[in-house]
């Protein structure tokens, strides 16, 4: 294996962490897995520097990108696969064209509730851990390589197909992906900690409770009364298995909520902030805005336009980018 040159950014460099966002994906507990894939040929556009409420796993089929996670730098050749959790701010810039790549992210959730007992939190940790960028970004031997290079190209055709049985396969084939990632991990002796210490009793009992409540007024005296845990603890205890607090997880909750619904024919803006749980209009605007760059509005207009679209027009509406080299 080539071996990872991972940098700390320099203090000019680091401009690009005042410019991050929220992203915008519409991935929610209807859809809890989301792909984004395409080339660039060359230019822009290019995905901002972001972070967001997700588990993001990434491969770049061809080119080459120097990809900033925090504070850190690394150059990512065709074939490296990186692992983003909630919360985390990252960039990429692409240093060599065409630029092919599949993104999957998928909620948390996907791997809370397979149950405290599984693997699953043990594997969510993976990606949810305090780590450097040099554990975050995997670069797999070739035989394993080929192997995880064609799990993400059946997970970006069977996203893309929406046919029956869509969300099984979906989870089916990111689960096979992610057991056959750790199994090698550890076969090459990397730990990152045992899931064992992190309390996933009560966390699964949170993000249950979220789930079932989110439509609700929700404090957070009721919330650790509900889970059983002191309301420090409560804080303590979400903060160290998603990397994020469960506040804001909640309004991220919500807002992809709000989005699918606006996103439906006959939609209103007033009615979707309620539904989903915000009792005032402009807090639910201000909070929308913050999530996904636009105002409730405009983000409504835009899910309603035609698929056929030219996606060149508006980087937001991109699912699968694909530009055609631009001519001299």
């Amino acid at each position: 294996m080539i071996p990872l040159s991972l940098r700390a950014t320099k203090p000019l460099e680091l401009a690009w962490l005042s410019d991050v966002t929220e992203s915008l994906k519409p991935a929610s507990e209807l859809c809890p897995i989301w792909v984004r894939h395409g080339t660039i040929y060359s230019g822009s556009p290019a995905p901002p520097p972001e972070r967001h409420p997700y588990c993001g796993m990434g491969i770049n089929l061809e080119g080459t990108v120097v990809t900033f996670v925090e504070r850190q730098k690394a150059e990512r050749l065709p074939g490296d696969i990186i692992l983003v959790g909630p919360g985390v701010p990252h960039w990429s810039r692409i240093t060599r064209y065409p630029l092919k790549f599949i993104t999957v992210y998928f909620l948390p959730s996907v791997l809370i509730d397979l149950g405290p007992q599984s693997d699953g939190p043990e594997v969510l940790r993976r990606f949810t851990v305090k780590q450097t960028l040099s554990e975050r970004l995997v670069r797999p031997p070739k035989v394993l390589r080929q192997r995880l290079t064609r799990w993400f190209e059946e997970i970006r055709d069977e996203f893309e197909r929406k046919q029956f049985g869509r969300e099984i396969r979906l989870r089916t084939l990111l689960m096979e992906q992610l057991v056959e990632l750790l199994r090698w991990e550890q076969r090459m002796g990397r730990k990152l900690g045992k899931a064992e210490d992190t309390e996933w009793q009560p966390v699964s009992k949170i993000f249950r409770y979220l789930r079932e409540h989110y439509t609700e007024p929700i404090y957070a005296e009721n919330l650790a009364r509900a889970v059983g845990v002191s309301e420090s603890r409560l804080k303590i205890l979400f903060n160290k298995a998603v990397g994020m607090s469960w506040v804001k997880y909640l309004q991220g909750y919500r807002i992809h909520r709000a989005a699918a619904l606006l996103s439906e024919p006959g939609s209103n803006v007033t009615e979707a902030a309620f539904a989903v749980g915000f009792e005032s209009l402009s807090h639910f605007n201000a909070t929308f805005h913050s999530f996904m760059g636009v105002s409730p509005t405009i983000y409504q207009k835009r899910s309603r336009i035609p698929l056929d679209w030219d996606t060149r027009v508006d980087p937001l509406l991109q699912k699968g980018l694909t530009l055609p080299p631009l001519k001299s």
